[in-house]
């Protein structure tokens, strides 16, 4: 006698990757048309970036790559937009003359408040409705979901 294995249905509102996806397109969506609607032209992947830049300066490309966990090719063109639009300033770096260090300028500092703000506001958006106690659960499991798959070995 034969049994076959019945494998359970499985939705996508079910897996982990996929919830996690939405949420994040949707919070950076978010995030960008509050953004928009203040009149700042930062997108949200921007705004990851100079996030990092707001608490340190003086880092390099590859850097800012590792921190904000995206690849050489994407860090590069989220650097180039913000290089067009007069956020940051790449500089020779002294130590390593094949590499760039980079930093914020005037206009780009300014931003801080406000996309802080908007931010954290997009963050209230999101969770609305959710107990806090859930949130913070929510962090824990991310959080190690990410320690989990996320090796320091990975390069971007």
């Amino acid at each position: 006698m034969t049994t076959k294995n019945k494998k359970k249905e499985f939705s996508p509102n079910e897996s982990i990757g996929y919830l996690t996806s939405v949420a994040y397109r949707s919070i950076n969506r978010r995030l960008s048309n509050n953004l928009k609607s203040l009149g700042i032209k930062v997108s949200a992947e921007q705004y990851g970036v100079l996030k990092r830049l707001w608490t340190e300066e003086d880092l390099t490309q590859l850097d800012l790559s590792k921190l904000t966990s995206k690849d050489k090719p994407s860090i590069t063109r989220l650097l180039n937009n913000l290089e067009k639009k007069g956020f940051i300033t790449r500089k020779v770096n002294i130590e390593d003359k094949r590499c760039n260090k980079i930093y914020l300028t005037k206009k780009g500092k300014e931003l801080e408040v406000i996309c802080g703000e908007t931010a954290n506001q997009t963050v209230i958006e999101a969770s609305e409705k959710i107990n806090k106690a859930d949130v913070k659960v929510c962090k824990k499991v991310l959080a190690q979901i990410c320690e989990n798959l996320v090796s320091k070995n990975n390069s971007y």
